[in-house]
């Protein structure tokens, strides 16, 4: 399932956009999506999240797929269960030696003195034989409901190699034992044999496919359950990006918001208050691109986008005192690390919010405006900036690739009120003092 082109996104941006999570606490991405059954399954779909697709082939055969399984479910259930699979697991790795020879009674006389040999002998030639004989079966009967002519090109990839695989005269002749629970000795030895010495690969093979229809039917049930929406995909040199009542996946009852990136513009400057929505809406949209590429759904009601090839986030950048890092070298390193990634990739999408908050505001203001002019370069790329230095904008006011969106608020009675709505224009909205005034502060830090 790794591509070699994979979606270059670092560990901080997983991390900041929730999609995994650097430690075990708090909801993430992954696991709100996950509807494996099997442990094999899971770590093929954890591989598979962490390797989204860069090419508009890619995404579209991945979005087949899916959009095939999400309008029958049921039809696409799988058989495998994660008892099953992991006893077929624990047969191929079981360190008891198979028979060798071709000769029945050859065969016999060996299983006899394996038995003594290898304490795991007879239940894994016969129990973990029998179990691999059933797991055969569900895969054929599994496949036999689907019309090959009616399946999209990565499924009918998987039915053909199945198919062949079932063809073979010594996987045919052990699928055709009448009673799989009352085999003899002789009989499971020489299955045995062919499981786990001469046809190893192919049943291997058969396991991994196993997995794989365990994650198709995953992200496709995620998909249904969650009512994500299949985006457009547009194979474009030019960076793409429509979006339109896009939410959060976490949020009970989220706010729908909608951005376009027009012809010619790849830069928006966000503005603000703090506690307004401009986070979450990051979040969101990181988070949506991510999903996108990985052929999923996303969560909005339409989404136009040519795939990218690096995401980065720059939003929670904490110091590393460890190798001695101060807060705003930390963000220095980011911003290094975001100029580092549009070298090597060039159709990069970022998002930074506020630049270089740990140092004076003449400083901050200064190296905003060298990495935004820098970043206007790159007409390849599309960047987001929220910041509260307001003054920024009026640098950047006649800059044809800029645009401008803010999220509204207001005050009433005192109290400041979100719409957690965003606007065309800019916002110097400023709520903080309202907000540590109604937290009473300056009363507690009276003697």
């Amino acid at each position: 399932m790794v591509k070699p082109n994979k979606l270059n996104v670092d560990r901080q941006t997983l991390s900041e956009l929730e999609i995994f999570r650097e430690n075990a606490s708090g909801m993430n991405i992954f696991e709100l999506l996950d509807r494996t059954v099997t442990s094999g399954g899971n770590d093929n779909l954890k591989i598979q999240f962490q390797n989204p697709f860069t090419t508009a082939s890619e995404i579209i055969a991945m979005q087949d797929v899916l959009k095939v399984i999400s309008k029958n479910i049921e039809k696409w259930q799988i058989p495998f269960t994660k008892k099953m699979m992991d006893t077929v697991e624990v047969y191929y790795f079981s360190k008891s030696e198979t028979v060798v020879s071709e000769n029945p009674i050859g065969r016999y006389l060996e299983g006899v003195f394996y038995s003594f040999k290898y304490k795991d002998f007879k239940e894994t030639a016969i129990n973990g034989t029998k179990s691999t004989l059933f797991f055969l079966l569900e895969m054929k009967k599994y496949f036999n409901r689907f019309d090959k002519n009616q399946l999209p090109i990565l499924l009918l990839q998987v039915y053909s190699t199945v198919q062949q695989i079932m063809d073979d005269k010594d996987i045919q002749s052990a699928c055709s034992v009448e009673n799989i629970q009352s085999m003899g000795f002789n009989d499971s030895i020489t299955i045995d044999q062919w499981f786990r010495n001469k046809h190893k690969l192919k049943i291997t093979a058969l396991i991994d496919i196993a997995y794989k229809l365990d994650v198709y039917l995953s992200m496709a049930k995620a998909a249904a359950e969650l009512n994500l929406v299949f985006p457009e995909i547009i194979d474009s040199e030019n960076p793409i990006l429509e979006i339109e009542e896009l939410y959060h996946l976490f949020l009970k009852k989220p706010t729908a918001n909608s951005l376009t990136f027009e012809n010619g513009k790849h830069f928006l400057f966000l503005t603000g208050p703090n506690m307004a929505g401009k986070t979450t809406f990051l979040k969101s949209l990181g988070i949506s691109i991510y999903l996108a590429q990985l052929g999923m759904g996303v969560p909005a009601k339409r989404m136009k986008i040519s795939p990218f090839k690096a995401l980065f986030s720059s939003l929670n950048t904490t110091d590393n005192l460890s190798i001695g890092y101060s807060y705003f070298y930390s963000e220095v390193m980011r911003v290094r690390k975001a100029a580092e990634t549009l070298q090597k990739e060039k159709k990069a999408f970022m998002i930074f919010d506020e630049l270089f908050k740990g140092t004076n505001i003449k400083d901050a203001f200064d190296g905003s405006m060298l990495v935004i002019n820098g970043l206007l370069k790159w007409e390849s790329g599309m960047f987001i900036l929220a910041s509260h230095l307001t003054e920024l904008s009026k640098m950047i006011d006649e800059k044809p690739s800029v645009f401008f969106r803010y999220f509204d608020s207001s005050v009433d009675n005192g109290k400041p009120v979100f719409s957690y709505k965003i606007c065309e224009g800019k916002s110097d909205e400023r709520l903080g003092l309202i907000i540590l005034q109604n937290e009473k502060i300056e009363k507690l830090l009276t003697p």
